[in-house]
């Protein structure tokens, strides 16, 4: 369980993957599907990140971890910047997922522990 929650916080926070962000302040995760799917979830050999390489099987996995999906309209305070850059990317980003889990948040590292699994 934790070596989930543990990967998800590196791509998140790392400028080396464009399909997966933090959002509204780093209070949930912003994943671009169609992009995500071909640079992360895509990854093979000793380059792979997650155990599963579907989007079904990433989306569960944030289910176990107490992940909620979140409407994409109640991200009122996304920057401009933000809003511009995924305009700007547009079809190959594909469609935006939110999720949110109290326990994970940017500026709280220490709260990942609290994330349980199932």
């Amino acid at each position: 369980a934790r070596l989930f929650l543990q990967k998800l916080w590196e791509i998140v926070g790392s400028h080396r993957f464009q399909s997966i962000w933090w959002g509204d302040d780093g209070n949930c995760v912003v994943i671009a599907e169609k992009l995500f799917r071909k640079e992360v979830l895509g990854r093979r050999g000793p380059l792979k990140i997650f155990e599963t390489e579907s989007m079904r099987g990433f989306i569960l996995q944030l289910n176990l971890h107490g992940f909620c999906r979140m409407e994409g309209d109640a991200l009122v305070s996304a920057s401009i910047e933000e809003l511009q850059a995924v305009a700007a990317a547009g079809s190959a980003l594909g469609k935006l997922l939110f999720y949110y889990n109290p326990f994970f948040q940017r500026d709280y590292p220490n709260l990942l522990r609290m994330c349980t699994q199932g």
